[in-house]
């Protein structure tokens, strides 16, 4: 094994990648201990965080006790402990609460894209895809204030544009929905990314 040097990431770093279960342990706990008692944005994400990786180690009870931490924090990402806590509670299965969740994230009226992003996924991943479509689209309105004149520039510059739309469209096709000018941007940027891919 590797020996780790001092100024390597450490657990609860934001650039530590915890590969064994004994180190996403570590991450955990020493995420669910950072900020601790500022009841700040940051500490709320680290609790979130932390309840993913406890989720992941089969700890169920006590990422949902991080969880449950987060929501408590006044100054926290408007929605975002909501969206993290939702998307558990659709992998444990429950449906009712998680959509209870995603209500609270609503009334919030989030801005940050990844709380959209988050709820999107979720949703599609657990075969909810009109309600999908509805996440990632509000995300986008959200980012830009307007869908009408949104331009394959916009995707190709903004990366939370470009994945609020590839998560739009991908649930559209799941409805069989016809194409709209957003499908049809994300389809463009993958026939130039292809291309692009093609000529190198």
């Amino acid at each position: 094994m590797a020996r780790r040097h001092r100024n390597d990431p450490r657990p609860g770093d934001d650039d530590f990648v915890p590969l064994t279960d004994a180190e996403r342990r570590a991450h955990a706990d020493a995420l669910s201990r950072s900020h601790a008692g500022h009841g700040c944005a940051e500490q709320a994400a680290g609790l979130c965080q932390s309840g993913e990786y406890y989720a992941m180690l089969g700890e169920h009870d006590l990422a949902e006790q991080m969880f449950r931490e987060a929501l408590d924090i006044e100054d926290a990402e408007p929605g975002a402990p909501q969206a993290a806590y939702a998307s558990f509670l659709l992998d444990r299965q429950r449906h009712a609460e998680a959509f209870a969740m995603i209500a609270e994230a609503r009334k919030l009226q989030p801005d940050d894209p990844d709380v959209f992003l988050a709820i999107g996924e979720a949703l599609e991943e657990h075969a909810y895809p009109k309600q999908a479509a509805r996440w990632f689209t509000a995300g986008l309105v959200a980012r830009l204030g307007h869908l009408t004149d949104l331009t394959i520039d916009d995707l190709r510059e903004d990366f939370d544009t470009e994945v609020l739309s590839r998560g739009r469209y991908r649930a559209r096709q799941a409805l069989n929905l016809p194409q709209d000018h957003i499908d049809a941007l994300v389809q463009e940027l993958d026939q130039h990314n292809a291309t692009m891919a093609e000529a190198h």
